[in-house]
């Protein structure tokens, strides 16, 4: 798993869950710049791994890893008490996609940055507001 962090209080965690380390790597980035403390791991276990000890808000995930599906790992997060109320995002390449996960959200390419900052905000308070 790769951490990248700036100075600073960062309220928001994003965790960007995607085989391919140079594009989690970049988005995790693009995050920092973006205001979030970021990390990524590149297999769905590091990502649940990562998921339960960390705290995260949000979650990239992407539909194809090495392991499992993203479909498996959104699913493993609904079901564990300590990852049920972050928010999923899928992030793919891929433009049919099965609507009846429990993501709270889904991004095809391209995604402009500030488009992927909106909607990780947007799902983080609707979770939160959901949670009171």
């Amino acid at each position: 798993m790769g951490t990248t962090m700036t100075p600073g209080n960062q309220e928001l965690t994003v965790l960007v869950i995607d085989d391919r380390e140079a594009h989690a790597q970049g988005l995790a980035e693009l995050l920092e710049l973006s205001g979030f403390r970021s990390m990524y791991a590149l297999t769905g276990t590091d990502g649940l791994s990562a998921a339960r000890t960390e705290n995260v808000d949000a979650i990239l995930l992407d539909l194809n890893l090495p392991d499992m599906s993203g479909y498996d790992v959104c699913t493993a997060l609904r079901a564990q008490p300590e990852t049920k109320n972050i928010a999923v995002i899928f992030h793919t390449a891929e433009r049919s996609m099965n609507q009846s996960t429990q993501a709270d959200a889904f991004l095809t390419y391209p995604i402009a940055t500030e488009h992927i900052c909106t909607v990780i905000r947007g799902c983080i308070a609707k979770r939160a507001h959901s949670e009171s």
